[in-house]
């Protein structure tokens, strides 16, 4: 038993809280920063603006899809990805909702940890019309001249609704 106490009196230590987790000591400014940027990508893709959008976007950046796991590399890339979204009718709308953000002390770099939600564009209530899909992810930023610019995302699926949930194909857990 005291073998168990002193265990669980360590791992308290070494594993910090989640809220203890997510902050970064003096670094108010950085994670202003990083969560003004993510406001304006969420803004870009609610307004089908793609400028914005790639503005936001490191040149060499990476994401990963959260349900099929596509791969996507590259700011002309997702460019192209965007587009395609922006002029697809019935499109869905991405939001993503920042829950933490950790700056380096030693890089330009900060990761940003999670939750998105999906919905068809123009639908108000997700949850009364079905269709949806949500999960958590991560994001890496670099500050590059001064402006916080998205590197990587990456996304996993934990919930949907209608149309949004994939097609059972036998792999699921």
């Amino acid at each position: 038993m005291r073998e168990h106490l002193i265990l669980w009196a360590l791992s308290a230590t070494l594993v910090p809280s989640p809220a203890k987790a997510c902050e970064s000591a003096g670094q108010a400014t950085a994670i202003g920063a990083v969560r003004a940027q993510r406001a304006a990508f969420n803004e870009a893709i609610a307004k089908r603006d793609i400028e914005a959008v790639a503005a936001t976007l490191h040149e060499n950046v990476i994401l990963v899809t959260g349900t099929a796991s596509e791969v996507f590399t590259g700011r002309a890339a997702q460019r192209s990805l965007w587009q395609r979204d922006f002029e697809s009718p019935g499109r869905a709308v991405y939001v993503r909702m920042t829950d933490c953000v950790r700056v380096s002390e030693v890089a330009p770099v900060a990761l940003e940890s999670g939750r998105w939600r999906g919905v068809r564009e123009g639908q108000a209530d997700a949850s009364a019309a079905g269709n949806f899909a949500a999960g958590v992810y991560s994001a890496k930023w670099r500050r590059v001249d001064g402006t916080w610019l998205l590197e990587a995302e990456i996304f996993a699926t934990e919930t949907c609704g209608g149309d949004f949930c994939p097609v059972d194909d036998g792999d699921q857990p």
